[in-house]
């Protein structure tokens, strides 16, 4: 492993001065493919509401303890960034299971300014043990600073966790952890999603649906306040549906759309976000323990299912989340807000979805959700999964 500190001017700099670089490269035909990032929020841009009140970063685990914090901040001339102060214990901030395939080497590079030392640690899986492979303390400046370490997993290395901790008051800006051969995911989506040959289903809301196609029942009308325009919201009583023979496919899939939770995450209802009923059933939800799952029935029992405990125990209400599940006959896979949660290897599924397909639930707003009969998200993991 190794690792270089580098001066610079913020975020926009170091953006402008890849793309000259890159172009310099591909002239010279000495380029090196660029690392793509792993990390769905890197730029700390996914924010919600903390216990404290103050902003924190989504899919990243936040601990801290006594009066030390952790907050999204902004960041000049626009953007964010994460400030950590340490007031006793060290603020720290971690993100678990990025699935190794391969012994390709990976990529870290973070920026930090500020007074004081961040420690970032990368540690790897092997035989269900956690080995430590880098363990590195940087020392913040007055001015934005870029750090860049490659890390090399042995080839028992299932998946890496990546931690960092602070000592002082610092920002962190710009994480990256990757390499050029992952997929590009563009997860969660920047911008309304569009329908092409695979697409069977997408709502979008900036129309009425129509009463003959499907089956609307209670409290559910269009509001204009969604994630990309309008969206659907679905109060009390709420029953939306339509055919899940027109609209699934069982052989392979993707189910995405964005939902916002009008109530807490660790309330005991569960409310799924899209379902079939039934024997040959599947669900997406949002249960009453706070778990998210993705699960294919067959002949009323659990075919194949992905999940994570309490993942949305301490949701706040009135946030939008990107919530997509992928399957075909190899693996299914659980992804919120670009962080994949879980994969499972296939089994079970049925060969056709039973009658009905329930869009939404008592509770939340949806929108653009789209169904398609083909996997639009896969993250590689080891043949183990």
């Amino acid at each position: 492993m190794g690792g270089t500190g580098v001066s610079g001017l913020g975020k926009h700099f170091f953006t402008l001065t890849a793309m000259a670089l890159a172009g310099c490269f591909a002239v010279c035909g000495a380029a090196e493919p660029a690392p793509v990032n792993a990390l769905p929020n890197g730029g700390f841009e996914l924010t919600e509401p903390g216990a404290s009140g103050r902003l924190i970063p989504r899919t990243w685990t936040i601990r801290t303890s006594g009066d030390s914090y952790v907050e999204v901040v902004p960041r000049q001339p626009d953007g964010h960034c994460l400030r950590l102060v340490r007031k006793g214990t060290p603020p720290r901030l971690h993100y678990d299971g990025f699935p190794i395939k391969d012994t390709t080497p990976w990529t870290l590079t973070f920026e930090t300014r500020g007074t004081g030392k961040l420690r970032a640690q990368v540690s790897a899986n092997e035989a269900s043990k956690w080995t430590t492979l880098l363990d590195k303390g940087v020392n913040a400046v007055a001015e934005w600073e870029t750090h860049r370490f490659t890390i090399v997993p042995s080839p028992t290395a299932t998946a890496f966790r990546l931690q960092f901790s602070a000592d002082g008051e610092l920002f962190l800006d710009n994480v990256l952890f990757g390499h050029p051969r992952l997929p590009g995911l563009n997860l969660p989506p920047s911008s309304k999603l569009t329908a092409d040959a695979d697409t069977l289903l997408l709502l979008d809301f900036e129309t009425d649906l129509d009463p003959f196609q499907y089956f609307i029942k209670g409290d559910v009308e269009r509001t204009e306040d969604g994630r990309f325009g309008a969206a659907l919201r679905q109060g009390a009583d709420a029953y939306v549906a339509t055919s899940a023979e027109d609209f699934l496919d069982s052989h392979a899939g993707t189910i995405e759309l964005w939902v916002k939770l009008l109530v807490p995450g660790g309330e005991r209802v569960s409310r799924p976000f899209v379902s079939v009923p039934g024997m040959r059933g599947l669900s997406l939800v949002r249960d009453q323990y706070g778990h998210i799952s993705f699960s294919i029935q067959r002949h009323w029992g659990v075919g194949v299912r992905v999940w994570a405990d309490g993942y949305a125990r301490t949701w706040e209400p009135n946030v939008w989340r990107h919530v997509a599940a992928c399957w075909d006959n190899e693996l299914v896979q659980l992804w919120v807000d670009g962080r994949l949660l879980h994969s499972a290897p296939t089994r079970n599924v049925p060969d056709s979805f039973g009658p009905e397909l329930r869009l939404g639930a008592p509770g939340m707003v949806i929108d653009d959700l789209r169904i398609s009969r083909t996997v639009r998200y896969r993250f590689p993991v080891p043949s183990s999964q």
